[in-house]
């Protein structure tokens, strides 16, 4: 039988709800990290889809549902990737060289685009507030550098029908991956929210100390009540500023 440890309990509680804070700023309460990503030709052809695959007691809809408000006028999916493969034609014409990728931000959702190999875009739908780090951005391309490469038949004659049995193959288990790589992305943004949330707490009490005695002298006639308030709204301030920047906790 597990004995009740209050301490241990009281923080377990308080990182849920912590969490629970993180993930409803952050949206992940209604956007996933990686909503879905489109392997499209220079012509913005689609070749291939991989969408988050949601719960059905979850409210994730597919791509086009996020660019579409109220799941009215859904865009199809081929003139999404035809959209963005005017970006690379505009670039050309406008002398811009050796385009290797875009990103495009909105409130809800922003796209991140990479070409590859000259011939190939691959487009990736994020949770507007989701900031891949380096390494997540080169594990998601050369997932996709990979099987270019490996079926490159496939992808160059994707209308083949011999083609299309594979890349549905590919689909499949690209949906498992990109299930798994969402999962793993919001491990590590939990565990970092948490350490990030400690490392805050600890230097508002490192510098609480210094704040009050300032305001105290500065302000010797004012009420002691007026002096608290002040100096928490003060230490809040400080605490949300800091909380902005984002802190490497690898």
């Amino acid at each position: 039988m597990k004995s009740y440890n209050p301490i241990l309990n009281h923080k377990t509680s308080a990182n849920e709800k912590l969490e629970n804070i993180a993930r409803f700023s952050y949206n992940l309460n209604i956007i996933p990290p990686i909503i879905g990503i489109l392997i499209a030709d220079q012509f913005g052809n689609t070749i291939m889809v991989l969408e988050y695959e949601n719960k059905p007691d979850e409210h994730y809809g597919s791509i086009k549902s996020y660019l579409s408000e109220d799941n009215k006028n859904l865009l199809e999916i081929d003139l999404i990737s035809m959209y963005f493969s005017s970006f690379k034609t505009f670039a050309g014409q406008a002398n811009i060289q050796n385009l290797s990728h875009l990103e495009i931000h909105g409130s809800n959702i922003k796209v991140q685009l990479y070409y590859l190999f000259n011939k190939y875009m691959v487009i990736i739908f994020l949770n507007s507030k989701v900031n891949l780090n380096l390494k997540e951005k080169e594990q998601i391309i050369q997932y996709f550098e990979n099987i270019l490469i490996k079926y490159e038949f496939e992808f160059q004659y994707f209308n083949d029908a011999s083609s299309r049995k594979v890349l549905r193959m590919l689909e499949n288990k690209g949906r498992g991956w990109l299930k798994k790589l969402n999962r793993i992305y919001i491990q590590a943004f939990r565990s970092n929210y948490l350490k990030k949330h400690e490392i805050l707490e600890l230097v508002i009490n490192k510098i609480s100390p210094t704040i009050e005695n300032v305001l105290s002298e500065y302000l010797e006639r004012i009420p002691e009540e007026f002096i608290n308030d002040m100096s928490r709204e003060l230490k809040n301030k400080i605490h949300d500023k800091i909380s902005e920047f984002n802190f490497n906790l690898e």
